[in-house]
Order: C-alpha cells, then sequence, then structure tokens
C-alpha cells in the first residue's frame, strides 16, 4: 500500500492541522475546510481558533492544543486517505482555472438589451415564449428535449434567458461547449479539454398550496350539482387542485455525483454572482473528471482481478485435468500390462497341456488386442468399443 493509500491516524491529522492552515489540509483529502473541522470534532482533534494564523503570521508565538487521550489505547485510524499527487495536481490547477475564471466574469452583469443571443438561447426564447401547449399546472414553461433545459414562469422568462445567455458565452469562452440530449431531455455542459460532460439546469421555484374555492367556482359547482340530476351528459366544472404561487427564485444545477447549485438569496441574485457561478463550474468539471479517472481506474482494477481470477483457475483445472488424464493413462497401461501377463500364462499353459487350439489362440489374440486398445503407448482403436452406441428402434422398450 503506497503512502497516499493508507489512512493517516489521529495524532498524524492532529499535527497537520495545526502545522498548516485548515484550507491547505483540507484539499489533500479531497474536502473543504469545513469537512475536515467536522472530522476534526468528531474524532476530539483541537482546531486552531479564528485569527490564529494572523497572529503566527505576525510573528506571535502561539500555543498549540494539546490533543486529548482516547479510551482507547494506541493510533487511531481517521478513516482518511490522501490523494494522490496527480490528483492533488489536477485540483489546484483547477482551482487556479476557476479563480481566474471567477475574476474575469465577477463584473458581468445582465445588460438591459441583449445584444446577439446565443444561437441556443435564442432558440430557447423562441419555443418557451410560445402561447399555447403548456400545461396549466403548473404554470411553468419548459422543453428539455428541444432546447435549453429551462423551466420557468413567463414572468421570469426573460431573466432566465439573460442568465444563461450569459453564462453559455463565458464558458463557451473558457473551454467548453453547451449541447442538447433530446432522448434524454438533459442539456449537458461538455469540457472540451477532458471530455466531461454535466447536466445542466435553470429553474424556478413554484410552491404549490390546496386550492381553496372562490366564491364564483362555489356557485359554479352548485349549478353542475343541480343540473346533472337531469343531465347527464354536462361536464364537472374545471377546478384546480393546487394553486401555484411563482416566486421569481431561481436556482441553476449543475451535474449529477458530484453536482452544484446555486440559488437566488434575499441579498444577492444569480445575477451578480455569475462569476461565482462560472468559476464553480469549471472546477466542478474538473472534480467530475477526476471521479471519472477513479472510477475507470477502479473499473479496470476489477477488470484486471477478474482476469487474474479466471487465468489461475483455468490453469489449475486445465493442471487438474492432464493429471487425471496421467492416471488414467497410467492405469490404463498397468491394466495393460497385466492383460498382457495374463494373456502369456494362458499360452504357456495351453502349450504345456497340448497343441494349442484355434479357439484358444482366437482368444489370445482378442486378449492381446484388447490390451493394445487399453495401453495408452499403443495407438489402436477397437471396432466395437469405439464405435458410436447403437441406437434404440423405434417401440423398443
Amino acid at each position: 500500500m503506497s503512502e497516499t493509500e493508507k489512512p493517516v491516524d489521529r495524532e498524524t491529522l492532529y499535527n497537520e492541522v495545526w502545522t498548516e492552515p485548515m484550507v491547505v489540509v483540507a484539499p489533500r483529502y479531497g474536502l473543504s475546510d469545513v469537512g475536515l473541522a467536522k472530522i476534526c470534532r468528531s474524532l476530539a482533534i483541537p482546531i486552531p481558533s479564528r485569527g490564529y494564523w494572523a497572529k503566527v503570521k505576525a510573528g506571535r508565538i502561539m500555543r498549540r492544543v494539546p490533543l486529548p487521550e482516547l479510551k482507547s489505547s494506541g493510533s487511531v485510524p481517521t478513516g482518511l486517505v490522501k490523494l494522490p499527487m496527480e490528483q492533488l495536481t489536477g485540483r489546484e490547477a483547477a482551482s487556479k482555472t476557476a479563480a481566474r475564471v471567477r475574476k474575469d466574469t465577477a463584473s458581468l452583469s445582465l445588460p438591459e438589451d441583449a445584444s446577439a443571443p446565443h444561437p441556443l438561447v435564442l432558440a430557447a426564447s423562441r419555443r418557451l415564449r410560445r402561447r399555447d401547449g403548456w400545461p396549466e399546472d403548473p404554470p411553468l414553461r419548459s422543453a428539455p428535449k428541444e432546447v435549453l433545459h429551462l423551466s420557468v414562469t413567463i414572468g421570469t422568462l426573460d431573466r432566465a434567458l439573460a442568465i444563461a445567455d450569459s453564462l453559455v458565452k463565458v464558458l463557451i469562452k473558457h473551454g467548453f461547449a453547451f449541447e442538447i440530449d433530446a432522448e434524454n431531455g438533459l442539456t449537458l455542459i461538455k469540457s472540451l479539454e477532458t471530455g466531461t460532460t454535466m447536466a445542466f439546469s435553470l429553474t424556478e421555484y413554484v410552491p404549490r398550496a390546496q386550492h381553496v374555492l372562490t366564491p364564483a367556482e362555489e356557485q359554479t359547482q352548485k349549478r353542475y350539482w343541480n343540473r346533472s340530476r337531469l343531465d347527464s351528459s354536462i361536464s364537472y366544472p374545471k377546478i384546480p387542485q393546487y394553486d401555484f404561487r411563482p416566486t421569481g427564485i431561481l436556482t441553476i444545477q449543475v451535474g449529477r455525483w458530484p453536482s452544484r447549485s446555486w440559488k437566488d438569496t434575499p441579498k444577492t441574485q444569480l445575477e451578480l454572482r455569475l462569476g461565482e457561478v462560472a468559476g464553480g463550474i469549471v472546477k466542478l468539471a474538473q472534480e467530475t473528471h477526476a471521479r471519472e479517472q477513479e472510477e475507470a481506474r477502479r473499473k479496470e482494477a476489477h477488470r484486471r482481478a477478474v482476469a487474474q481470477y479466471e487465468f489461475l483457475t483455468k490453469r489449475r483445472a486445465d493442471e487438474i485435468r492432464r493429471f487425471e488424464q496421467l492416471e488414467t493413462e497410467i492405469s490404463n497401461w498397468e491394466r495393460a500390462a497385466r492383460l498382457r501377463a495374463y494373456a502369456d500364462l494362458v499360452e504357456q499353459r495351453a502349450k504345456a497341456q497340448a497343441p494349442i487350439s484355434g479357439e484358444v489362440e482366437a482368444w489370445l489374440a482378442w486378449a492381446r488386442a484388447k490390451a493394445d486398445w487399453l495401453d495408452p503407448l499403443v495407438l489402436v482403436s477397437d471396432p466395437i468399443l469405439d464405435a458410436p452406441e447403437p441406437k434404440r428402434p423405434p417401440g423398443y422398450w
């Protein structure tokens, strides 16, 4: 087991988090600083307080909080395994690229008059602005098998299209492409460098509530009940079961596993966070690619293990079969030798008593032929025993 595959123990992790900041240590294990802090707390590992590293940088000598003893003696494994150097290098490169994308996109805002929208956004605009063909419950417009995966109400459509247009353009600029998977109804973001694809969607939160009948609907219901007694052909009035409330709150969802999402907040809408979103998508693409590579390595290791197992199993079975065949040949050789020895004794006895009769000669020839047939060193066949087994005639019991 290599150093990166060996889980670190509790004391080692304690030394690491008190030697370098959590934001430096956490990526070595594929974690965020928050995630690593949670693991440390679960293992009763103290961590530096807020401002600790700023004081160290300023030249102050800071005191470590000692590692408390646990009831169990000996080293306590943490379950954490350091990422391979290749993966760490890839993550660092992706983080730098994401930071650059975020910086380049930070000042991007939605233009009041969007000029030359991207063709995918233009197609989505035309499709989602159609007046007919939309379900009433909920009042969302979406056609993911035809255009970009947007699912919004008509009142939020302009804003969603502008966000999608800005995001599509900035990601294309940094080496990505957008594709529509019509068969599965997905919008895919594809990294042109690695070929990794991630599902993309931009949706509006539209909560529902049980519909409360209006006075007009109550009157319509009463008229239906009164008339239906006399005319059964009258249709029941169309009254919705739920009420849907457009909120304008948009969420961008990218990826499946791993995945990331960005949502409008009361303080900051997505328009002002497009740099954060674009940088996050760049980083997510690297994480997804790394996971795909790890999965491919795992599958390849499994394939090799299966192939090795099948090879060893077949080799063992072949060896057993060859050895059994050898034992059979030796047994047949010994049987053939006994037959010949017996035939010689019969011949000697017959000669001692009288001249050998034709019947005895025939028997001796037959016995010695059977010995040759048994002997693996003599290549002969038997006209009767080597012939196919006789077939039963029809009606034979």
